[in-house]
C-alpha cells in the first residue's frame, strides 16, 4: 500500500492523506479486505491521538481518505540519523509516550481491540510533537473483556504485527494480550533514545549488561547507551529514569 498527499509534484496539496493499493503491485485480496477493514474501523473510531476517517472510496482506485498528519515517527528517526543530530529529547520521548499510551489505552479499553501492528513508522507526528497520533488499522485483533485475544472470533483472531516490534509471546509463543501492544511501544521509544531499528546489536547489548553491578534488582536491568541516557529496561516495559 502507498500514501499520497497530491497526484502531482506542484500542485495544491490535498488536506487529506490517501491510502491506495500500490498501482505497481497486482491486486491482491488480502490487503484489499484489510483496506475495507481499517476503513471501517476508523469511521467507529474518534479520539485525538487516532488519525482521523475522511473519506473510503469502493470504485474502480480503492483508497482510504485520512486525516493528513506531517511524518512518521520513523521517517523522523531515520532523518535523525542522516543528520547525525543523537537522540530526541526527553520531552519529545515523553510526549510520544503519552500520546500512544492515550490511543492504546482507548483501543483496548473501548474498542476492545490490539492494534496489532505499532512501531515507529505507525507513529505519525504533527508539528514539532504537537500531536502524535496512531495509524495503520489494516491487522487488528479482538480482545475479550480481560484484554486477552479473543479466539472466538475466527480468522480476525490471528496476530500479525512485524518482527523486528513482536513481543516474546509473539515471536516465542504466549498469551496474546493488550501487553502485546505495550512492548512494541517500549521499543519504538528505545528507538528514539538509540536511533536503531529494534533488536540490532544485540551482542553489544549482552556485554554491556555482563559488566552491570550485581547489586541491581533481579527485575531490573540499568545500562547507559553512548549518550549517557540511562535506560530502566524491565520485563514488560520501558520506562525513563530521573
Amino acid at each position: 500500500m502507498q500514501l499520497v498527499r497530491s497526484p502531482r509534484a506542484g500542485q495544491i496539496r490535498s488536506p487529506w492523506a490517501l491510502k491506495m493499493l500500490n498501482k505497481r503491485v497486482k491486486p491482491n485480496k488480502v490487503y484489499t479486505e484489510r483496506l475495507k477493514i481499517e476503513a471501517e474501523l476508523l469511521q467507529r473510531m474518534s479520539h485525538p491521538n487516532i488519525v482521523g476517517f475522511r473519506a473510503f472510496s469502493k470504485t474502480k482506485i480503492l483508497y482510504l481518505g485520512m486525516e493528513a498528519c506531517d511524518l512518521s515517527l520513523g521517517d523522523m528517526i531515520e532523518k535523525r540519523v542522516e543528520d547525525d543530530a543523537g537522540p530526541f529529547s526527553v520531552k519529545h520521548i515523553i510526549k510520544v509516550a503519552l500520546d500512544v499510551s492515550s490511543a492504546l489505552d482507548y483501543l483496548h479499553t473501548k474498542m476492545q481491540i490490539l492494534h496489532g501492528d505499532l512501531k515507529s513508522y505507525n507513529v505519525l507526528v504533527n508539528g514539532d510533537f504537537i500531536i502524535c497520533k496512531l495509524c495503520d488499522f489494516g491487522v487488528t485483533v479482538p480482545l475479550d473483556e480481560n484484554g486477552v485475544l479473543n479466539k472466538e472470533k475466527g480468522v480476525k483472531a490471528i496476530y500479525y504485527g512485524t518482527e523486528a516490534w513482536s513481543a516474546p509471546e509473539v515471536i516465542h509463543g504466549g498469551i496474546i494480550s493488550t501487553k502485546t501492544d505495550i512492548w512494541p511501544l517500549g521499543l519504538t521509544l528505545w528507538e528514539m533514545m538509540s536511533l536503531m531499528p529494534p533488536h540490532t546489536q544485540i551482542d553489544d547489548i549482552d556485554e554491556s549488561l555482563e559488566t552491570l553491578d550485581d547489586s541491581v534488582a533481579s527485575e531490573e536491568d540499568y545500562f547507559s547507551d553512548k549518550y549517557g541516557m540511562k535506560i530502566i529496561l524491565k520485563v514488560k516495559y520501558f520506562t525513563l529514569s530521573d
